[in-house]
């Protein structure tokens, strides 16, 4: 017997090229997005830098990973999957939004922060260039996760802020009618230096994170597949209150949509290898975050709910028929 439907679902997912797939199977990917009632894709980047000694900032894009043949790398052999997704979404009426570039390494050690900043601003302009006439193109994503553990330990002053409010800055001069979009963590408990975070400090600290950074797309990480100190499901509730307070607080005209993970950790296992969660839990995952954003997203679809995944497909493709029964969706595809 399927359970009652819930009024919240999934409204889109994340995607990566960690899947090598030929262009027909990218369209079957998004035709089963479209089918379990998904309009959103966020592509997590378009690439990464590199240490480059040539370089005056000293790093550099990559051509590993690049998505598209940019000016600002010097080979030319990269295969243009930014403009397969866009017409692919195109077709479909998804909406994308599109991730800047990766630090090399760990972001938090700051050293990469100039370099990327100067990057960023020239691959936005670069992209806006050659496919501004996307109509599935509504805005950038930030791809450095900022944990609000961190905004608390340092304040006003951390260069996670201040990174991110230079990213919103910098895209809105070179397209203003785009969107921005970032994520943010949150962690109950506190490891080594990094302080635990209550949901009753969250409220003031995710009004100045607003009201400097001014994105308008703020999506919080639900930890319920991570877990790693995150709170609890039976605690998201307060935790997401206390993050719409300050959405209503700040006056930046911030919209939060939640990210659903919808895998579960397991010990050994490095994250791209987690296996998809239940819909049991995914459900409950779902109803606790719902009241207090404007939609849900997943984090991976192509990991955790897709039938072509690479390392759960089995486990997956019953994730996705379950989840398309119990939402209303029944998908129509073929596997």
């Amino acid at each position: 017997m399927i359970p009652a439907k819930s009024e919240f679902t999934l409204r889109g997912s994340f995607l990566m090229f960690d899947r090598d797939l030929p262009r027909e199977l990218w369209g079957k990917e998004f035709d089963y997005m479209r089918e379990a009632g998904m309009d959103t894709v966020v592509v997590l980047a378009v690439g990464h830098l590199h240490s480059d000694s040539a370089d005056p900032l000293r790093y550099s894009p990559s051509p590993d990973g690049l998505l598209f043949p940019s000016r600002w790398v010097s080979s030319a052999h990269v295969d243009d999957r930014l403009e397969m997704v866009l017409s692919l979404a195109d077709e479909r009426g998804i909406k994308v939004y599109i991730g800047s570039l990766q630090t090399e390494s760990d972001w938090t050690t700051g050293l990469e922060l100039a370099a990327l900043r100067a990057y960023n601003k020239r691959i936005a302009a670069e992209i806006v260039e050659r496919y501004h006439s996307h109509r599935s193109f509504v805005g950038w994503y930030f791809p450095q996760e900022i944990w609000m553990n961190w905004v608390k330990y340092y304040g006003s002053g951390y260069y996670g802020t201040d990174s991110l409010r230079d990213f919103v800055a910098d895209m809105r001069e070179i397209d203003s009618h785009k969107l921005t979009a970032a994520t943010v963590v949150f962690k109950k408990e506190g490891n080594g230096l990094m302080p635990a975070l209550a949901s009753d400090e969250l409220e003031s600290v995710m009004t100045g994170f607003l009201q400097t950074t001014r994105v308008d797309l703020l999506m919080p990480q639900d930890g319920a597949g991570a877990a790693a100190g995150a709170a609890p499901i039976a605690e998201l509730p307060s935790y997401f209150a206390a993050m719409a307070k300050a959405r209503d607080k700040s006056g930046a005209g911030t919209a939060l949509l939640a990210i659903i993970e919808t895998f579960t950790s397991a010990p050994g296992l490095s994250n791209d290898r987690y296996s998809p969660a239940g819909i049991s839990r995914i459900e409950q995952q779902l109803n606790a975050v719902g009241p207090y954003v404007s939609g849900s997203i997943s984090w991976i679809f192509g990991h955790d709910m897709s039938p072509q995944a690479t390392y759960y497909p089995a486990e997956a493709g019953m994730l996705y028929r379950e989840y398309c029964a119990r939402y209303g969706n029944a998908p129509t595809g073929q596997e």
